[in-house]
């Protein structure tokens, strides 16, 4: 019989074994001398994944380290229109410092954060608990809590601003055919009314957010050994010691990044606000970044404005600060007590 030529596969399987063959002996083998000066490929492979960087600090530069120094370089001047920049020093900090508007938007964002924020804990750690149950259509569920999160905040501001509108609203629909039907009430004003405006932003904010903390706490749940309740229940623990006891602590550390992430952008909330009220009736619900708009924006005092964002960004640097203490105590806390 003729012999047959081995095929391609063959031979490139007695390559591969060959030169794995080599790389593996290679150390006992007798070492060439190494040259003092690196390889052209080599350099090639040292400088590559560098230059892959360039785009991204050249983004970041342009659109995070410019601006930033640009405005606190536009908020130590005087900005008017139709005039040159003159140079003012600090001197906008403190007009912006001695304002009632900027203490009374401080003192309402603080308000729309802490109830908001407490709001959305609360519901979700209960949210989160019955997501970690197992039963049938639970997929489903989670697909409909997750999903206010994941619409743009423009759209939900659109949303519920025709919801809670006074005349063809479906809220004061549903209002006026039970309730106010019944009690001869009057339909609520909630976008006029100074203490239903503030009531209303806090609803849109906490039905949009509430999922995002439900996610960090299921994320927690999900890290707690099954042992420690198979424990507690045969030490005959009830479902409040065993979630005091047990579920509490493995959720302090999620709970505490979520209310991180939440009170920073509460905080520095405006599309809701804006499309909801645009800051009324009058300054009521004036944020501090709605006020900040309206006096770059409506007042053209941009430098005023650049001081302005400044003082939000120092705020929010403090409330980070203290939040994160309590988080690194918090891990401290778990790893002494392990």
């Amino acid at each position: 019989m003729p012999e047959r030529s081995p095929s391609p596969l063959s031979r490139l399987a007695c390559r591969t074994i060959g030169f794995v063959m080599a790389e593996t002996t290679a150390p006992f083998a007798s070492a060439a001398p190494v040259p003092a000066a690196e390889s052209r490929f080599e350099r090639q492979i040292w400088w590559f994944p560098r230059i892959l960087l360039i785009p991204t600090i050249v983004y970041l530069f342009v659109m995070t380290v410019f601006p930033l120094l640009y405005s606190l370089f536009i908020s130590l001047f005087r900005t008017e229109t139709g005039r040159p920049p003159v140079w003012i020093g600090l001197e906008n900090y403190g007009k912006v410092l001695s304002g009632g508007e900027f203490w009374y938007a401080i003192g309402i964002t603080l308000v729309l954060t802490v109830v908001a924020v407490t709001l959305e804990v609360l519901f979700g750690v209960g949210i989160a608990l019955l997501l970690n149950q197992r039963l049938r259509g639970m997929g489903l569920f989670r697909l409909l809590v997750y999903l206010p999160m994941m619409v743009s905040p423009l759209v939900i501001g659109y949303f519920w601003r025709y919801m809670f509108d006074g005349t063809f609203g479906i809220i004061n629909w549903v209002i006026n055919s039970t309730i106010g039907g019944l009690l001869q009430l009057d339909p609520p004003q909630w976008l006029i009314d100074p203490v239903l405006a503030a009531i209303a932003i806090i609803v849109v904010d906490v039905w949009q957010w509430t999922p995002f903390v439900a996610l960090l706490a299921a994320a927690g749940l999900n890290t707690i050994p099954p042992a420690l309740y198979e424990a507690a229940t045969l030490d005959r623990a009830s479902r409040w010691m065993q979630f005091r006891r047990i579920t509490l602590p493995f959720l302090v550390t999620p709970l505490l990044v979520a209310i991180l992430f939440r009170s920073i952008d509460t905080i520095k909330i405006f599309d809701s606000v804006y499309i909801l009220t645009g800051g009324g009736p009058g300054d009521y619900t004036a944020t501090l970044s709605v006020l900040d708009y309206k006096v770059g924006f409506t007042y053209f005092r941009v430098g005023e404005a650049a001081a302005f964002s400044w003082l939000i960004v120092i705020l929010i640097n403090i409330v980070t600060t203290v939040i994160l203490r309590l988080i690194t105590r918090s891990r401290r806390a778990r790893l002494y007590t392990a």
